[in-house]
């Protein structure tokens, strides 16, 4: 991962997805390209707190997700000492994105070193969605690095393998993940949801509809009664013991 400024974000963008000497259509992308991504940033900013100068950038992603990346936000709003670990551009209007990393390698001074971009199929965009209709979010303590492992692993499965995540958390009332590798003493089990209250919910942006999905740490028995008795049963069960959509490893679970 690497850091950007938004500045710096926005000159890759430009360069990477409008060309110089633009036709009239292109600039009318552009101009909906940053429409979406500012209404995004006033809704993240005023329904968690001010988002930090720095982006985080996903290596594997150059030149896929040019315009997205990663934010940790202090969210005092939300709870005293949290932070929300959040995707943002999963709604960008250029995405879904029609292509791939493949061979990707980094040596050992962190810097690429093998990776090349191949075209792909877009995926099915979500009936008036903002890109793939969904920005993803973990909630979690200050200071932690874990959930963004989480995130990195949500964005390669949407992005490299078209995963649908949307979808799935639609039609099942949410979908549980098993062994997550954070670089723990152990994987994680999640369970990813929409957004309860609260938590911010969603938005219309200038490209779509943007739906706010939250992963949340369970335990492999919350993950197994959860298959039994469905994943909303399970969801209910943490709001109702006031573990909500908040992360922490290694609690107690909720279900017997």
């Amino acid at each position: 991962m690497r850091f950007l400024t938004f500045k710096a974000l926005a000159s890759a963008v430009l360069l990477t997805l409008f060309a110089v000497g633009a036709n009239a259509e292109d600039k009318s992308e552009e101009k909906l390209w940053f429409d979406t991504y500012d209404a995004r940033q006033k809704y993240f900013e005023s329904a968690i707190g001010p988002l930090p100068k720095d982006i985080i950038k996903m290596r594997s992603m150059a030149g896929v997700w040019p315009g997205g990346g990663l934010y940790v936000i202090p969210a005092p709003k939300i709870g005293a000492n949290l932070a929300v670990y959040a995707t943002s551009g999963l709604t960008n209007s250029d995405m879904p994105t029609d292509v791939r990393m493949v061979g990707f390698k980094l040596g050992a001074d962190g810097k690429q070193v093998a990776g090349r971009l191949k075209k792909k199929t877009r995926a099915r965009q979500p009936p008036g969605a903002a890109g793939y209709g969904y920005e993803l979010m973990v909630v979690a303590p200050k200071g932690v690095e874990w959930p963004l492992m989480v995130l990195q692993w949500a964005v390669n499965e949407e992005l490299a393998n078209d995963i649908g995540l949307l979808g799935k958390v639609e039609q099942s009332d949410g979908f549980t993940v098993a062994q997550i590798d954070v670089d723990e003493a152990e994987p994680v089990n999640i369970l990813i949801s929409k957004a309860l209250r609260p938590l911010p919910t969603g938005a219309q942006l200038p490209a779509g509809k943007m739906e706010i999905l939250v992963a949340t740490t369970i335990t492999a028995e919350e993950m197994r009664w959860s298959r039994r008795n469905r994943r909303d049963a399970l969801l209910q069960r943490l709001k109702d013991t006031g573990i909500g959509q908040v992360s922490k490893l290694k609690r107690e679970s909720v279900v017997r």
